[in-house]
């Protein structure tokens, strides 16, 4: 086997004044020769073992000619080639191992579901179960995740789970929930949210409520009816109801002692995730004394970052604080509330809590029209 890997040829053109000298001291040599050709009166070309170039380079340089590797062959020529190109083989080589080694994981999840149930719900259900980016291809049984699917989500009709590549898909039907049997009247003025009642205008029906009555939502407002008894008639109802109702907003400030707030100062880890092991591209010197810490996880590739955070001390005046804090809390209310709504009173209390903080709570009245048509 060894001597076969020995017997690779090189046809070399060999250039002197006297190329036969050349050819003679081969031969005196024992190096083996063939195909002898003469190129010319100073050239000659000859094929000799691959063994034998060193010897044969040194002898031509001997008797002042020059060599010139014109053709080679035999596997041991392709190896001595591929010595010199160890580094690419080896990185080709490496490469190859890595996508191979990589292609056993589960890199992405990809949910495909109808109109009721979000890719993100089952996508966390899924993580509850284990099942997740970077996971073992053998850790995964396809069939044991349906059947904890349909158990976990009651919505689940039907589900099916395969492995593509290196993608986990599934494809999710939902259950179709049969029409409710629950009557629903029609033509109706109800409440759309709890209120006490101070005005009713009625455009057409009768009114189902008088001033002073507390109604909770879903309450009848307006009835479809028209007319004193003995002579009512069905009608559309229509109308408005003026009620009071009531919100209550919160907001938690710090008026004394020491609170952290960033300084603007931030580091970072990114580093890449093989198999459970970090592999880090990047590693922070965290010198922060406090600090936030954020995490952006992306199976393969992640980056952790350090927000620096300084105590700074707080002294506010209590009375303008809170005064400040009721109309921030006021003006986040107004813009839930319609234009026709009007905030008519505002109680405002405050707690003090630990560390310095106070709890500012207030309830406003608010007079609106809380009627809503049903039809």
């Amino acid at each position: 086997m060894f001597s076969s890997l020995k017997s690779g040829q090189v046809t070399i053109e060999i250039n002197a004044l006297v190329p036969e000298k050349i050819l003679n001291a081969f031969w005196n040599s024992q190096i083996y020769t063939c195909n002898i050709v003469k190129v010319s009166l100073t050239t000659v070309r000859v094929t000799i073992y691959y063994r034998d170039y060193k010897d044969a380079e040194i002898l031509i340089k001997k008797y002042k000619g020059k060599v010139k590797i014109v053709r080679t062959s035999g596997i041991i020529v392709l190896l001595m080639k591929m010595r010199r190109k160890i580094s690419l083989v080896i990185g080709m080589g490496l490469f190859f191992a890595v996508i191979y080694i990589l292609s056993n994981y589960i890199w992405a999840i990809d949910i495909e579901t109808q109109r009721n149930l979000s890719p993100f719900e089952v996508r966390q259900q899924l993580s509850s179960i284990g099942i997740k980016p970077g996971l073992s291809k053998s850790q995964v049984n396809v069939y044991q995740i349906e059947k904890k699917m349909e158990d976990l989500n009651s919505q689940i009709m039907w589900i099916r789970v395969r492995i593509e590549g290196s993608t986990l898909k599934l494809v999710i039907k939902e259950k179709v929930n049969p029409p409710s049997t629950e009557k629903t009247l029609y033509n109706q003025v109800i409440a759309k949210m709890d209120g006490e009642v101070k005005r009713v205008y009625t455009n057409s029906g009768n009114p189902a409520v008088v001033p002073g009555d507390i109604v909770k939502k879903g309450d009848d407002l307006i009835l479809p009816i028209q007319g004193r008894e003995g002579f009512q008639m069905e009608v559309k109802p229509s109308g408005t109801v003026i009620a009071n109702t009531f919100y209550d907003k919160f907001m938690e400030i710090q008026v004394s002692g020491e609170k952290l707030e960033r300084t603007g100062n931030k580091n970072s880890d990114i580093y890449l995730n093989f198999f459970g092991k970090k592999v880090y591209l990047k590693k922070a010197i965290n010198q922060f004394e406090y600090y936030d810490k954020i995490e952006e996880k992306d199976g393969f590739f992640n980056k952790i970052t350090y927000f620096e955070k300084k105590g700074i001390n707080v002294n506010l005046d209590k009375e303008s604080t809170v005064k400040e804090a009721t109309e921030k809390l006021e003006g986040s209310l107004r813009k839930t509330l319609s234009n026709d709504a009007k905030i008519i009173d505002k109680k405002t209390a405050v707690e003090d809590i630990e560390g310095g903080k106070i709890l500012i709570n207030v309830k406003f009245t608010v007079e609106q029209d809380i009627a809503k048509n049903v039809s």
